[in-house]
């Protein structure tokens, strides 16, 4: 695939099509940002240096299935997000010009 293309047939988009499908950018910018600040908000913080002194976290059972735990879904999910959040900003942007 070649970039350049893609981004020149996304830049060469129709002004009908630019009129409804920014405001719908904008949305989707906005439902995926509070999603993603709901998301970091509902992550523990973590002190490992604090950890270290009682014992690792990798000897409870816990920490042993830490990737199928709620902290490792809302971490990949916060990644996501933020991903999501930049492609959509770039789309726009080259939409906007």
């Amino acid at each position: 695939m070649n970039i350049g293309y893609m981004l020149g047939a996304i830049a060469n988009v129709d002004y009908e099509i630019t009129r409804w499908l920014s405001p719908l950018l904008m949305i989707l910018m906005a439902v995926i940002g509070i999603a993603a600040v709901v998301c970091i908000l509902m992550q523990k913080g973590t002190n490992d240096n604090i950890g270290s002194l009682g014992g690792s976290e990798t000897d409870t059972y816990a920490g042993k299935n830490k990737s199928r735990s709620k902290e490792s879904v809302l971490k990949k999910l916060t990644v996501v997000f933020g991903v999501l959040m930049m492609v959509l900003s770039v789309v726009f942007f080259i939409i906007k010009q």
